[in-house]
């Protein structure tokens, strides 16, 4: 019995609860709106003061000019927009009334007293009786508009803020009986279904958690793609046209005026070869994150790929050394050259003074191997050395000691079936490629077939030639 009782005691205590916290809400919600209606009647007799008092100061400057100034248009605008206004106010005074919102209020009788000698106002402007309109907007019964106005937006606003503070009393009232609301749901509630709600809610929100950081993320991707790709499209065009003319510059020689011409020209070069580099690096980073890097294999002869990527680093002053034997690789011509030309813009930037670049055929692998007789790098950077701008990562590599371009070079190998390490040996850092060979054929490859010569300081001229029966 005793448990009966104060199970049904604490079911109308639980009901008494619900019942207040949905009468509190009612009360903040009905509140809220006649603090709406309130603030709106003020601004409507705001809006018709305003127009009214404009209609009287265009038939006033129609008046004093006699015909020289016609305003017309413009008036009867402001008196539409009075008019309604007028009306709104009335409407929404009659809403407030109708609530028991303004018992004991004089707000009817001031809103009755504004309309009305607005109104009259209005008539005489529409009756073109100016002069009359501004008499009546300025005395009448010793009060002017402006003074009617004054005291019905004092009245709303007294109106409005007793609202104000009614709702943060029954916002607070509510709060308390949401606190003993929540008291009795603890109390009465098993805890073992609040452990299992608890732990529902909590893996809810990791699980929203993780997926607005997966998004965030997606869309950083997105952004960070369309960015480079973007970018990579707006410097190409430039880009064009700079190297075009530094190139026509350099071979006309009616164009080289002077030594300094001629410096500028090769400044033009450099900068446009290293842009250009930067450009394709972008853009290379952009199809390899959207997976839309395609490869055109064809068999190229790594020895003349060689000496069109180092001709424009060795017209800007570039100290390099190439030996490289025949041999033909499959692979995509592009894509080949931008590797050797990252590797050797690598080693000319952080590298020692003197470059070497070698190659030969070791089994069924093209070995091409470039070096330089620079320090090298730290450890801790070496073990991530293919990754981007890993030498944000640790305080020990030298600024941008590594960045995109090696990545870049990685991922190229590494796409047209190669490898790619790097060792620091005898005093010398060495980046090897291994390429596949490509498959040998009974007639000649279609790429360039002229022999070609590439320099060397240390030993004999190697001339490459296609490659066809000699493996």
């Amino acid at each position: 019995m005793a448990l009966t009782v104060l199970t049904g005691l604490g079911l109308l205590l639980v009901v008494g609860v619900v019942f207040s916290v949905a009468y509190g809400s009612q009360r903040i919600t009905t509140a809220a709106v006649e603090q709406q209606q309130s603030a709106e009647g003020l601004r409507l007799a705001t809006v018709a003061r305003a127009d009214v008092a404009i209609g009287v100061l265009l038939g006033s400057v129609e008046a004093d000019f006699e015909g020289g100034v016609y305003a017309g248009e413009a008036r009867r605008e402001a008196i539409l927009s009075a008019r309604e206004a007028l009306s709104d106010l009335e409407d929404g005074v009659a809403d407030l009334a109708a609530s028991d919102r303004l018992v004991g209020s004089p707000l009817p009788t001031l809103s009755d007293e504004f309309v009305d000698v607005a109104d009259d106002v209005l008539d005489l402007l529409v009756a073109g009786d100016f002069d009359g309109a501004q008499r009546v907007a300025n005395t009448i019964e010793g009060q002017t508009l402006n003074d009617r106005y004054l005291r019905l937006a004092n009245e709303f606003i007294d109106i409005r803020d007793g609202l104000e503070t009614e709702i943060t009393d029954a916002d607070t009232l509510l709060g308390r009986i949401g606190t003993v609301a929540r008291f009795l749901v603890g109390f009465f509630i098993p805890a073992a279904v609040i452990i299992v709600y608890r732990e529902l809610v909590i893996r809810r929100h990791k699980e929203m958690e993780l997926e607005h950081r997966l998004d965030a993320e997606r869309q950083l991707a997105r952004a960070r793609e369309e960015f480079v790709a973007n970018a990579s499209h707006e410097l190409r065009t430039p880009l064009t046209g700079i190297a075009g003319m530094a190139m026509l510059l350099e071979e006309e020689l009616a164009l080289q005026g002077s030594d300094m011409s001629r410096e500028l020209v090769d400044v033009i070069i450099r900068e446009s070869s290293d842009l250009e580099r930067i450009v394709e690096d972008l853009l290379t980073t952009a199809r390899l994150d959207a997976g839309a890097l395609h490869f055109s294999f064809e068999d190229v002869i790594v020895a003349l790929e060689v000496e069109e990527a180092t001709a424009s680093l060795v017209r800007n002053g570039m100290d390099v050394t190439t030996s490289c034997k025949p041999g033909i690789v499959r692979a995509d011509r592009t894509r080949l050259r931008q590797i050797i030309r990252n590797l050797l813009s690598n080693a000319m930037k952080y590298g020692g003074p003197n470059i070497r670049v070698v190659g030969e055929t070791i089994g069924q692998s093209y070995v091409l191997v470039i070096s330089d007789d620079g320090d090298g790098l730290p450890s801790q950077v070496e073990r991530h050395l293919f990754e981007r701008f890993v030498h944000r990562e640790t305080e020990d590599a030298r600024t941008d000691s590594v960045g995109l371009g090696l990545a870049i070079v990685h991922a190229l190998v590494i796409g047209m079936g190669g490898a790619i390490t790097y060792t620091h040996e005898d005093n010398e850092s060495r980046f090897t490629i291994r390429m596949p060979l490509a498959p040998e054929r009974p007639t000649t490859p279609t790429q360039r077939t002229t022999p070609t010569t590439t320099t060397n300081t240390d030993t004999e001229p190697v001339v490459t030639t296609p490659r066809g029966g000699d493996g």
